[in-house]
């Protein structure tokens, strides 16, 4: 088809590319709360030195990640859609996703199932948000 047909899949793709940054930007805020939200300042200390600063620098870099890989989706939507490596991004951000909602039963087992399976449709969202972002050709 020529640009007319792929034009409505562009504006659908973008529709769900900024949904997915307000995704992204969502866990990104809430990594940072995760030192109230898990009681760092007391728990941390109950770790290896090492291990705090693993802890931490992971999130805060991870946090980093996620405002970054929103900024890309906002602020160059059309190369994300139109691009090989932006369909890549947005693939590869899919396969995180369905990765990490694999990942909750097996590292939280501590956890209520209940919350397991919240987080899990949670990750699965994001997924999903990603999916949607790209566009079919």
């Amino acid at each position: 088809m020529g640009r007319r047909g792929t034009q409505p899949a562009r504006m659908k793709s973008s529709m769900w590319i900024y949904a997915a940054a307000g995704y992204n930007v969502a866990l990104a805020a809430f990594h940072l709360g995760f030192w109230r939200m898990f009681r760092w300042r007391e728990e941390l200390p109950k770790l290896h030195p090492a291990n705090q600063g693993v802890m931490q620098v992971l999130n805060l870099m991870l946090t980093v990640v996620f405002l970054l890989v929103a900024g890309l989706q906002i602020l160059r939507t059309e190369e994300v859609v139109t691009s090989p490596l932006g369909r890549t991004l947005m693939a590869g951000l899919m396969g995180f996703w369905l990765l990490r909602a694999a990942l909750q039963p097996v590292f939280f087992k501590a956890l209520p199932s209940s919350t397991n399976v919240v987080f899990v449709v949670l990750f699965l969202a994001g997924a999903g948000l990603h999916a949607m972002a790209l566009p079919v050709e």
